[in-house]
């Protein structure tokens, strides 16, 4: 698929009557939506992939969303990567679309849970390709049973992390481990399976809160690992009850 690029008048080169590209956006048909997926929920699996302009979930079509993508490179990685994904117990189909764009019409309907069908990311500062700074930190990799989360702050330790998944209903990692810097925390969680971690992404990805007067922002990503090294494997406590807890 071969789109062509926009054309826009742009700073210093539009004074001398010169213009700068910009991507034409793409769009993608996502199938296979569980009722527990919402717009931020599929955001948080395809920003790793690529910036995406808008989600519209269909009201007619139950379990199938329109995505627009800022540009073909992200569509293409969405098709390589996310693609046949399962997540939140099911396992999502992706194809093109002959849409040129994501229009969105009057007030956006509510989906099960309440949130808004419709929702618009152009600006968001999650995006995680909207600049070639940004761009370069990020690793394309199939998703994997460990995560990676990042830039949060000093205070955060293991028992916070893991409360934190606990509180929002994510399946509980098998294995944490921790390391901080002059300036933030890090770290890996390690799941059952790749659906436990992916589950996890969804629903914990961008989630923001405080700590002892800090704000963060819990960012996730997938590492491309199979499995933690021994040496970082610190086991994570289970419910009360022993079992493990799953994703809602």
């Amino acid at each position: 698929l071969k789109l062509p690029s926009r054309r826009i008048s742009s700073g210093i080169n539009a004074e001398y009557g010169g213009y700068e590209e910009e991507p034409a956006p793409v769009v993608l048909m996502v199938h296979g939506l569980d009722p527990k997926m919402n717009p931020m929920r599929l955001f948080n699996i395809l920003c790793m992939y690529g910036d995406v302009n808008k989600i519209k979930f269909l009201m007619t079509k139950k379990g199938i969303a329109m995505v627009e993508m800022k540009d073909l490179k992200g569509a293409e990685n969405i098709l390589r990567y996310v693609n046949r994904l399962s997540v939140l117990g099911s396992q999502l189909n992706v194809s093109h679309s002959k849409h040129r764009e994501v229009v969105i019409y009057g007030p956006p309907g509510l989906l099960d849970d309440g949130s808004e069908a419709v929702q618009v990311f152009i600006q968001s500062r999650f995006l995680r390709y909207a600049t070639p700074k940004k761009a370069s930190k990020n690793r394309l990799v199939e998703a994997t049973k460990v995560l990676h989360f990042f830039a949060m702050p000093l205070e955060v330790d293991e028992d916070f992390v893991l409360k934190l998944l606990e509180d929002k209903g994510c399946p509980t990692p098998t294995s944490i481990s921790m390391h901080k810097s002059e300036v933030c925390s890090a770290g890996l969680l390690e799941f059952d399976t790749v659906e436990e971690a992916t589950d996890t992404v969804a629903i914990a990805n961008h989630l923001q809160g405080s700590i002892k007067g800090n704000r963060y922002i819990l960012k996730l990503a997938f590492t491309g690992k199979k499995s933690m090294p021994t040496g970082d494997r610190a086991a994570a406590n289970t419910n009360g009850d022993g079992e493990k807890s799953k994703s809602k």
